[in-house]
């Protein structure tokens, strides 16, 4: 998410048997269902995309999934699932008939390294590299997690609250009375400010506030994680397993470019250790003095997220820390996501 200040202030693919039956029809459709092979249950809410020419869709809660196609030929099918091994077949449509597939998904086996080994400095940003297949498959399902998300977002449109509270740390490490707000905002408001390389810090819009007198500092979310933009200015590291509130937990670190010059972040995201859904992130605001900010020295964030869709999480708590320089009182913020609301249906559950 965002916090506003004043400007004082690898993937495996698997080989998977297709039961194809044509079916007399005058329509030329593809019609399938997705399943997982361990235990035969539906994967409902898999992302299935038909190549060339159609766009990604969710599967209905039966793991079903039906496609109208134009004209007969030779297609690409790929299947994703948080936390099962992707898959791409070639189908051949032929015409005048329906062409229905079973899909079969393995479930996701990462071996995580036992122990953290420190990275260097970020000299070659970008996706990792496939000959370390562990931090590749776990970055993957990290960007898996950002196209749910985005998929969520354009299927099904959603309105969303924050209620904001921000408090001053005096000398004795008490904080004075809180100023509490509520903002509302929309699933489609931060993309008309994506990540960018140097503007991680910049004015506010919408529900933040007026650009004359408030900055925004973006901290890490789906959003920026699967940002190519993102992914092409940081490097990638897989620590291994981590616990954050006595859950264990996967933790891959990102860090800005040391080309970059201007305030970035740096952190680290959290991941269930089964299903790879998104936990946590931290973030940390770099270089703070290369932005608009003010005698600011250092910002952090710790997020926490929630499903708000079948393995699609959103934003459900934020606690930020500013800390100041020559004697300026800390500032904390936290937010907590009061109120979710989907502006046409819900998604299957």
């Amino acid at each position: 998410m965002r916090v506003r200040l004043s400007p004082r202030a690898s993937a495996m693919f698997c080989c998977v048997p297709l039961a194809l039956t044509q079916l007399s029809s005058a329509q030329l459709t593809l019609r399938g269902t997705v399943s997982a092979a361990e235990s035969g249950e539906p994967l409902g809410f898999s992302i299935v995309t038909l190549y060339p020419g159609f766009g990604k869709r969710f599967t209905d809660a039966r793991g079903g999934f039906s496609i109208d196609i134009a004209q007969p030929g030779t297609y690409v099918l790929s299947v994703r699932q948080i936390g099962y091994a992707p898959l791409d077949t070639q189908l051949v449509i032929a015409g005048d008939s329906a062409t229905s597939v079973r899909i079969v998904l393995h479930h996701l086996a990462i071996d995580l390294p036992p122990v953290t080994i420190s990275a260097g400095q970020c000299t070659n940003p970008g996706a990792p590299d496939s000959s370390d297949r562990t931090l590749r498959a776990v970055f993957d399902q990290l960007q898996e997690s950002a196209r749910r998300f985005e998929l969520l977002a354009d299927t099904y449109p959603f309105r969303y609250t924050l209620e904001l509270t921000d408090r001053i740390v005096n000398q004795r490490g008490d904080t004075g009375p809180p100023v509490v707000r509520r903002l509302q905002f929309s699933s489609s408001d931060n993309r008309h400010h994506p990540y960018a390389v140097g503007r991680v810090v910049e004015r506010a819009w919408g529900a933040w506030g007026s650009p004359d007198s408030v900055l925004v500092i973006h901290s890490a979310e789906l959003e920026d994680l699967g940002n190519p933009d993102f992914v092409a200015s940081h490097c990638f590291h897989l620590v291994g397993r981590d616990t954050i509130g006595g859950e264990t937990l996967v933790r891959i670190d990102f860090e800005p470019a040391t080309r970059i010059g201007s305030a970035d972040m740096a952190g680290a995201a959290y991941l269930d250790s089964t299903t790879y859904e998104l936990r946590y992130t931290t973030t940390s605001l770099t270089r703070p003095e290369r932005s608009a900010l003010l005698n600011v020295r250092a910002v952090s964030f710790r997020t926490r997220f929630r499903a708000i869709a079948r393995n699609v999480s959103l934003q459900d708590s934020l606690s930020a820390i500013t800390l100041y320089r020559f004697g300026q009182a800390p500032r904390i913020q936290t937010q907590r996501t009061v109120d979710v609301r989907f502006r046409r249906q819900a998604p299957p559950p």
